[in-house]
């Protein structure tokens, strides 16, 4: 993995939410990678994957804000940067605390994404 400076891969200009916003992401991520990004850091509540102009965005949202909190500390303060595919991520807080109008990760069928966000 290469090393990435937190400048660059992280935006502050939010504040803290349960919400990540995704970019730079693989044109065709999964729903499963944004889990398995997540899941080290705690449950994922919900995905919402292939947003954007260029498709290359998505959101995670965790059950509580510390563990969104936690996974930002983490990849802020590592020489890792988070990745997906061996794609270096940007990561962010997003500007509302729950992904609206989306399936959760328990949902039967996981190759669904809306693609637009209600906000």
């Amino acid at each position: 993995m290469s090393s990435v400076s937190s400048q660059t891969q992280f935006r502050n200009t939010q504040p803290p939410s349960m919400v990540l916003h995704l970019r730079n992401l693989p044109r065709e991520c999964t729903e499963e990678e944004l889990i398995e990004l997540g899941k080290p850091f705690a449950k994922v509540v919900k995905t919402k994957c292939n947003v954007g102009a260029n498709r290359n965005q998505a959101f995670i949202e965790f059950v509580e804000l510390n563990q969104a909190i936690a996974l930002i500390s983490y990849f802020a303060s590592s020489s890792d940067a988070a990745q997906v595919r061996g794609i270096t991520v940007y990561l962010q807080y997003f500007n509302r605390q729950k992904i609206v109008n989306n399936k959760t990760t328990a949902d039967v069928n996981h190759h669904f994404f809306l693609t637009e966000i209600i906000l």
